[in-house]
């Protein structure tokens, strides 16, 4: 009896976990599409302030597009590890996107 009762523990543990992974992975996708918002919206706003979009602004939208790109990716090639890889690609997506705030607010400010 004791013994049935740790196998179905173990099973519960297992599917738990599965549950968990999952989660993980729809939590990292939807930060990602949060993140595809951030990005589209960084560009209107880039399109919208009359600014001449200079080759640096360009080149860093590019960049920030890659980097959302390449985590998608990564994160589609390996939910299971979805938790470590999602604080990596975050760090990476924040620092691309303030690269991209700060020449904006640079341009525009010079536009002023």
């Amino acid at each position: 009896m004791t013994e049935d009762r740790i196998a179905k523990l173990e099973a519960q543990i297992s599917k738990l976990q599965a549950q968990q992974a999952d989660l993980r992975g729809q939590l990292a996708k939807a930060q990602l599409d949060q993140w595809r918002g951030r990005i589209d919206d960084l560009e209107v706003q880039m399109h919208l302030g009359a600014m001449d979009a200079s080759d640096k602004l360009t080149a860093l939208m590019h960049q920030l597009r890659d980097k959302w790109a390449d985590a998608r990716r990564q994160i589609d090639e390996s939910i299971s590890t979805a938790s470590g890889v999602t604080d990596t690609v975050r760090t990476g997506l924040e620092n691309a996107f303030d690269d991209l705030r700060r020449a904006l607010l640079e341009a525009k400010s010079k536009l002023a």
